[in-house]
């Protein structure tokens, strides 16, 4: 079957869920409902934080806050992408009329399924992992219960899979069950929401790559067209799809700026609590369980950062690819007229297309670097202090 779309099936779906996508009548009642369990979750989350805020208890407080931001994390996204949802209308749009371009171009339809098919494959990827950090996350504890349990254990150590903490008796059956179930599959689902709005971002950045691969096609083969007439209604075409790339790059960071500095913020903070809980599991009696739990977690968080910051350096590198690609062009031997147009479309080329982290940080290798050498850092010092 021939892929027609660079949103992947399973990213559909996702984004139909948390009623992003455009044209279902219940968008908004599928937006309010998932955030209304969010925040449910996130408050008795805080409850437990706030209960257990001794130094004494530093393991459970560190496991419980590492939950609750990345719920909060997710909270702020949605958010983001509720207020934004216009503008990613808009990016949806332009996708469908970019396929619709290419439709009848065998080497331009070519290069966009190229692209497809490898978000596809990232979507599926990302959601897949995810699942499984969630579920080795989510599940570790009833083995660590398991396992080390004694002989007069009893309901008062039955734990939930998140660490929370309701102003009501949940120990009894059947309300421990019941509070177990949807505490497991409401988590489940903010996991293959983190993968979601992951995958979204590389399938936006991956679908404009090939854009901008069209694009520099286009102008390699622009020398055969010099000596004819049709060649400046080629030059109009091809600063068109400049310029459409140019407004998708800037929907982009609209769409992801602020998500991208909150995840700067947050995704420092987890990590450091996750280290920091890595570091002291190894010395505790059930330190293994914990350290497969908290390293398939620090995985999961890790890659979360990574993602947006492989997307902004992806996205960076191909937008310099255009000024070579015009440069490789005969300009030299163009007519006058013509030529300028090139040097003017060179020098707007060399504004590289990027993401930023709320229009102050550029999302790329060296800003991942920078997040994982803050978070080593700010173990180190809590290591000290514990």
């Amino acid at each position: 079957m021939i892929i027609l779309s660079s949103i992947s099936p399973s990213l559909k779906v996702g984004l139909q869920f948390l009623g992003m996508w455009p044209g279902n009548s219940y968008s908004v009642i599928n937006w309010l409902s998932f955030m209304l369990s969010l925040l449910i979750i996130q408050y008795f989350q805080y409850m437990y934080i706030f209960d257990h805020l001794k130094i004494n208890e530093v393991s459970n407080l560190l496991d419980g806050l590492i939950a609750a931001l990345d719920y909060s994390l997710t909270i702020f996204k949605l958010t983001s992408l509720w207020i934004h949802r216009r503008t990613f209308h808009k990016i949806l749009a332009a996708m469908d009329n970019d396929w619709r371009e290419c439709i009848n171009i065998d080497k331009h339809l070519h290069e966009m399924i190229t692209k497809a098919n490898m978000s596809h494959f990232i979507c599926n990827i990302l959601l897949s992992f995810t699942a499984i950090a969630g579920i080795l996350y989510l599940l570790s504890g009833y083995v660590i219960h398991f396992v080390f349990s004694t002989e007069n254990y009893n309901d008062t150590l039955r734990q939930f899979p998140l660490k929370v903490q309701f102003p009501f008796e949940t120990q009894q059956s059947p309300i421990f069950e019941v509070l177990v179930a949807t505490i497991f599959v409401h988590a489940m689902l903010h996991s293959c929401t983190v993968a979601v709005l992951n995958g979204l971002i590389l399938t936006l950045v991956l679908h404009l790559s090939g854009q901008i691969d069209i694009m520099c096609y286009k102008f390699r083969n622009i020398s055969k067209n010099t000596l004819h007439k049709s060649s400046v209604f080629l030059f109009g075409m091809l600063i068109e799809r400049h310029n459409k790339i140019v407004l998708f790059s800037k929907n982009i960071e609209t769409l992801f700026s602020f998500i991208a500095l909150m995840q700067v913020i947050w995704n420092t903070l987890v990590i450091c609590c996750l280290g920091f809980v890595i570091i002291i599991s190894i010395h505790n009696e059930t330190g293994i369980i914990v350290l497969i739990k908290t390293v398939g977690a620090y995985l999961a968080i890790m890659i979360e950062a990574f993602v947006i910051c492989f997307a902004g350096e992806y996205l960076s590198l191909k937008s310099k690819s255009i000024a070579g690609a015009i440069y490789e062009t005969l300009w030299y031997d163009m007519p006058s007229h013509q030529s300028k147009i090139i040097v003017l479309v060179i020098m707007r080329s060399q504004k590289r297309l990027t993401i930023t982290a709320g229009k102050m940080i550029d999302m790329s290798f060296e800003t991942f670097t920078s997040i994982m050498k803050a978070s080593v850092s700010y173990v180190s010092v809590l290591y000290a202090m514990y």
